[in-house]
């Protein structure tokens, strides 16, 4: 299975979409994981389509702040078992997948009080959990100063 995570800070943007584009015709993704679309669905439907994908979920960003979608084609099958706004905990099921894999999608929150939150309804979802999982995308946080790349330092 071939999967594309990507916080696109917003699809309202032409060169975002065309970007987008041009990265699911290129790594031909079987699922693509959106954080921060800043758009609502009618906007993510439309780009999804142009991407050549059949399957959605989608999560409406609160203002013009957040926002995920999750696209996948008809080769792999995927159940929602929970939605919120910064988390898709998923089901997936493919040819080349034995058994399911259980895959939270997470979009980690800038407010540490919050983050924790989501990290506490992952913590949450991870103990239910017997078969193999994983957790995909934009934790928000690092674990050493180190890793900052732009933005103000970490206290």
């Amino acid at each position: 299975m071939n999967l594309l995570a990507w916080n696109c800070q917003g699809l309202g943007i032409a060169l975002t979409v065309r970007n987008l584009r041009d990265e699911c015709s290129r790594k031909k993704p079987h699922l693509v994981f959106l954080m921060e679309t800043k758009q609502k669905a009618s906007v993510v439907r439309k780009v999804r389509r142009r991407c050549g994908f059949t399957e959605e979920w989608i999560v409406n960003p609160v203002g013009k702040s957040g926002g995920l979608a999750l696209w996948w084609s008809d080769v792999i099958t995927i159940n929602i078992l929970f939605s919120s706004s910064n988390i898709i905990h998923t089901s997936v099921v493919s040819a080349t997948l034995s058994t399911p894999t259980y895959i939270p999608f997470f979009w980690g929150p800038s407010d540490d009080v919050e983050r924790e939150l989501c990290w506490q309804e992952v913590r949450r979802i991870s103990s239910n959990i017997r078969d193999s999982w994983m957790c995909i995308g934009d934790f928000n946080d690092i674990l050493s100063q180190q890793e900052e790349s732009g933005g103000r330092p970490k206290a």
